[in-house]
């Protein structure tokens, strides 16, 4: 395997960071002797505005002692320039993300050329009088924190010590494997023997919380994601695009099954099997859909888990309105824009106040044949309330918020059967409706079961209080494939928030147990839980302190704004959260297959009822 060494300051030799640091240093100091030269040349001290004075003093020198003008640009210039190419051959070896490198080197090479033809220009032009010792001030400044990061990379950092061979694999890319990968990269570092590879069959990390408002446009589908490759791209964590479909324990290897065609191709799939050898296993596949063995679940319920889920609710959503405003059947277009949402926890809650929003805020606006009583959204819950576990005072504020936004509750039912077109609860009742978006709960993934580790009944794989496998040392468990105690003696629930404090964790044990350090025991901290209930209303129960309300949603969107993963991700979520108040959402459909089936009549479902002629 090629690799890149992302760490070549913090690498290099001795020699190479005290000529660097000299080098800088030195640069440093004579651009500042010559701007001391340069003051006390033209005498600048005055108690006023040294940027002023710069100025007007530049004109007076360049007219009454033209050779000590040219003596003085030269002497900045050159301080300047030498300062620059410095700071540029060592900037360019930092671990900074591309983009973020050309905007500084590009803001200071602007300055560098600007503050030249100031200087160059200040004796004849009134306007290089004035902006001669603001630009020279920025110019200063900007180079001067150009010597800031590699600096900084150099002398500040923790080193691998007296390293051996070590292949640590990470199977998954949730919460809790980007948030393993990058500890481990921010604890080891990197040494020629070290190899993190982190394995998904996505190359994107993926934002759950956020499905729901993708889902409805709230904010766009690609927002809610992020490339593996972007994520990872200053440190040196190896990135593999495959589904794994076995581990073996006793070989200490991985087996990945790569598709040689696209997954999207009507063809038989071609594929390749590859083996992965480890060191060190970390296993975090998450998990998929609980559907409890419901009959017709699997077929004919939405689920909220997945990008391409998030595509077809807001597609569905849509279509529906798109069929009721032509279908004349009453019945019909009722059963349309009956929308029901199975699970009452915080994704159910969060979808369906989604779903609200757009057809009341949007939809029904668009869809004059529809009347706003018309469509329905409903959440059913097995249990006797929402959001089950949660505070009490925190349940009512968001059962009556939804009450007030017309959300139906179904609560003390369970659902028994999918239909294509309707819901079967128990003792019979049933709900007509052509979306049933499924939020019931998760289950792990069933990867585990080729692993050749042991399972309890749940499917998943007991670990220690050091997150590893009790049986097999070298193989660490996380998220929601582990079954982890808690200190109350239960098993931590399978949240983003267990995940992501499993992966820090684990990254820091695992660099204690290559350092031949002591393991520490994992102790999950519980920070709350926040639920959004419609537009600017949220109920959050953040470190035992109850928000709900407009103050909620606040804290809901900070938050969650604070957990996405690189700041390009969080400026277009912030654009397009402020986009959202002004312009109203598309409401195209969008196909997520290569063929649209409309474009084949045969694939075309027969009508459910008379159509308007």
């Amino acid at each position: 395997m090629q690799k890149t060494d992302n760490y070549s300051l913090k690498n290099a030799s001795w020699g190479f960071k005290i000529f660097s640091t000299l080098a800088i240093f030195g640069s440093v100091a004579f651009l500042a002797w010559s701007w001391r030269v340069s003051l006390g040349v033209i005498k600048m001290n005055r108690p006023s505005d040294l940027c002023v004075l710069l100025g007007d003093d530049l004109w007076a020198l360049a007219h009454y002692k033209t050779p000590l003008f040219i003596w003085l640009y030269c002497f900045q210039a050159f301080g300047c320039i030498g300062l620059y190419v410095t700071t540029r051959i060592l900037f360019q070896r930092s671990a900074l993300r591309r983009r973020m490198k050309k905007l500084l080197q590009a803001t200071t090479t602007a300055l560098l050329v600007l503050n030249q033809l100031v200087w160059i220009t200040a004796p004849f032009l009134r306007f290089s009088q004035t902006l001669a010792g603001y630009v020279g001030l920025a110019c200063a400044v900007a180079m001067i924190g150009l010597t800031l990061p590699p600096l900084f990379q150099m002398w500040f950092y923790k080193r691998w010590p007296n390293p051996k061979p070590s292949r640590i694999v990470i199977v998954g890319g949730g919460f809790a494997g980007v948030y393993a990968a990058l500890g481990l990269d921010k604890a080891l570092g990197y040494h020629p023997h070290l190899e993190v590879t982190v394995i998904d069959r996505k190359n994107f990390f993926l934002f759950p919380p956020l499905l729901p408002s993708a889902a409805t446009g709230t904010i766009e589908m690609p927002q809610v994601t992020q490339s593996y490759r972007r994520i990872f791209e200053i440190t040196n964590i190896h990135y593999k695009k495959a589904t794994v479909t076995k581990v073996d324990p006793k070989t200490r290897t991985v087996r990945m099954h790569v598709h040689l065609e696209g997954e999207d191709m009507e063809r038989e799939q071609e594929a390749a099997e590859v083996d992965l050898a480890y060191d060190y296993l970390v296993l975090a596949p998450g998990s998929t859909n609980q559907t409890f063995n419901t009959p017709g679940a699997e077929n004919h319920a939405i689920f909220v888990k997945e990008l391409k889920d998030a595509i077809t609710i807001r597609n569905r959503i849509i279509d529906c309105f798109e069929r009721a405003a032509v279908v004349q059947d009453e019945t019909v277009r009722r059963e349309l824009l009956r929308f029901a949402v199975v699970g009452g926890g915080p994704t159910g809650v969060e979808i369906a106040t989604e779903i609200q929003d757009l057809i009341h805020e949007v939809l029904l606006k668009r869809y004059p044949e529809i009347h706003r009583e018309h469509p329905e959204v409903s959440i059913i819950q097995s249990g006797p309330q929402v959001l089950p576990g949660w505070p009490p005072s925190v349940v009512r504020h968001t059962t009556e918020q939804l009450k007030k936004l017309g959300v139906k509750l179904i609560l003390n039912n369970r659902v028994m059967e999918v239909r294509h077109n309707a819901v079967i609860l128990k003792e019979g009742a049933a709900i007509a409706t052509r979306s049933i978006l499924w939020c019931a709960g998760v289950k792990p993934s069933p990867l585990l079961a080729a692993c050749g580790l042991p399972l309890d009944k749940s499917g998943r794989v007991a670990v220690d209080e050091f997150l590893r496998v009790p049986d097999v040392k070298n193989v660490f468990v996380l998220g929601d494939s582990a079954l982890c105690l808690g200190a109350d003696g239960k098993p931590l629930p399978a949240l983003g928030q267990v995940a992501f404090q499993q992966g820090d964790h684990m990254a820091k044990n695992l660099a204690r147990l290559l350092s031949g350090q002591a393991l520490k025991p994992f102790k999950y901290f519980d920070f709350g839980a926040l639920v959004s209930v419609g537009e600017h209303y949220a109920a959050v129960n953040l470190l035992g302190i109850k928000l709900t309300g407009f103050l909620g949603w606040f804290v809901w969107r900070t938050l969650y704004l604070a957990k996405m993963i690189g700041i390009s991700t969080k400026v277009r979520i912030m654009v397009d959260w402020t986009l959202d108040l002004f312009i109203e959402r598309s409401i195209a459909v969008i196909d997520e297959s290569p063929h649209s089936a409309s474009d084949n009549p045969q694939h075309l479902p027969e009508p459910a009822g008379r159509l308007y002629s």
